[in-house]
């Protein structure tokens, strides 16, 4: 039986909302930015930290007796952040919080990475999140991360960035040899062992055996002090190398690498920045390993949120106990902060046209995620969702309603069900993005106003 015919929404809804408002384009280059710079939750957890210090925040539990108005933090393993504007009315009433997640697909470097093969010393990576794995090969990447050394020593890394920077690139097979390619799956195209880059191939001439890797290993010596063994303690990641870029020959999109969901999470924060003293403390969160499951002690599983609240309430003199510390959650609302894919016009049979995130129609409401028969589901409460989109109206944001494909063949998670696990209200909000989990990901301008208006509606009003 043929599926049911269902009409596409029109688009450009937030495009017409915001056609003459002179906050797009400053918006959009310093989300630029942001995404050209911090391409690892450690770097996006450092710009974050000092944007927040820069605005006058304190770590929590360094200054007593705070006031509304005021701005605390708190840096979690160097790799989630939390952040609170202090309402007027009191913590034990409930907050708001936006929560957003500052990890992307890319490949990890391994603990023990290096070999060498065919003349090339090689990195060996093991992709971390949902990849198509295919779009990973014959691109430049940059090498970033830290060497974690001895006496508590830690050295960044960004190789790549540059202009005048070498990059590292998985090699995939010529189609002259590949003639089998046709009779494999996507899936099986590329297999995750491969995912190795060049690092190497200039070979050391003193070397007897394998000169590549010896010159390898010579040049980690060299540049940074480390030695092989040093790379087991090592956090190293290939991501795209690259600035972002304007796409579309009228700059209407913002291509880059990581806007799921550091997108969000620029977003939210910056809101915060902007906020007046709210009625509700205004929390806004930052944290790890979404793509992987949340598993992790910087994820949203870890302790993150449960302590920061359990400070905020130590130093504003709420009750701090298990049963205070529930109710508070029990009172408050949340915004998951994340994106969804927008509808594609080279594949729209994987959407539902009447469900459709169309880029530039404003912000995407996600009553409910999961897959199939809503599996592994946080659906929003209808009451809290009809709260939320009383706030968008009330601050004039364009919205539009969203899923993530059709029914049994898409599907996907977000921070949200965790977020409800503690006992608040959630629902994901954020931009529909084209080409999600890719080295390039795309975010219309227009949207990017719309996200950031909506985070702001749902704290002020």
């Amino acid at each position: 039986m043929e599926e049911t015919k269902k009409t596409t929404p029109e688009g450009g809804r937030a495009w017409r909302r915001y056609a003459e408002d002179p906050r797009e384009s400053a918006l959009s280059r310093d989300l630029g930015e942001f995404l050209s710079s911090c391409k690892t939750e450690r770097e996006a957890a450092r710009f974050i930290e000092a944007a927040l210090k820069s605005a006058g925040s304190l770590p929590v539990g360094q200054k007593k007796g705070l006031c509304p108005g005021d701005l605390v933090h708190l840096v979690w393993k160097n790799r989630a952040v939390a952040a609170a504007r202090i309402g007027t009315a009191p913590l034990t009433e409930g907050f708001r919080l936006v929560g957003a997640h500052v990890d992307a697909p890319r490949v990890d470097v391994k603990p023990h990475p290096l070999y060498e093969d065919c003349g090339l010393a090689m990195v060996d990576g093991h992709y971390y999140g949902g990849v198509k794995k295919y779009q990973w090969t014959n691109v430049p990447l940059a090498l970033h991360g830290e060497f974690h050394l001895a006496g508590g020593i830690s050295k960044a890394v960004v190789v790549g960035e540059a202009p005048e920077d070498p990059v590292l690139v998985i090699p995939d097979l010529a189609p002259h040899l590949d003639r089998e390619t046709d009779k494999r799956t996507a899936k099986e195209t590329i297999l995750g062992e491969n995912l190795d880059a060049i690092g190497a191939s200039r070979p050391d001439p003193g070397a007897e055996k394998d000169p590549a890797l010896a010159a390898l290993k010579r040049h980690l010596k060299d540049v940074w002090g480390v030695e092989e063994e040093d790379l087991m303690a090592a956090d190293l990641a290939l991501v795209p190398a690259g600035p972002s870029r304007d796409v579309g020959l009228d700059r209407g999109l913002l291509g880059a690498y990581g806007i799921d969901d550091r997108a969000c999470s620029f977003l939210a924060l910056r809101a915060l920045l902007d906020l007046p003293t709210p009625k509700h403390t205004a929390i806004f969160l930052a944290v790890d390993k979404e793509e992987i499951g949340s598993e992790g002690v910087s994820s949203a599983q870890g302790a993150l949120v449960e302590l920061f609240l359990l400070e905020l309430l130590e130093v504003l003199g709420g009750d701090s106990s298990p049963r205070g510390l529930r109710r508070c959650f029990a009172r408050s609302e949340a915004l998951s902060a994340d994106v969804t894919e927008a509808a594609n016009p080279l594949y729209k049979d994987a959407f539902d046209p009447h469900q459709l995130p169309l880029a530039g129609n404003g912000v995407t409401i996600m009553k409910y995620t999961g897959s199939g028969g809503k599996n592994v589901a946080s659906e929003a409460p209808g009451e809290f969702v009809a709260r939320v989109l009383e706030r968008l109206r009330a601050g004039h944001v364009p919205w539009q309603p969203g899923s993530l494909g059709k029914v049994d063949k898409g599907g996907g998670g977000t921070i949200a069900m965790y977020l409800a696990r503690l006992g608040m209200d959630v629902v994901d909000v954020g931009p529909a993005v084209l080409s999600l989990h890719s080295p390039c990901e795309m975010i219309s301008k227009a949207d990017v106003l719309s996200t950031f208006d909506a985070y702001g509606a749902f704290w002020r009003h």
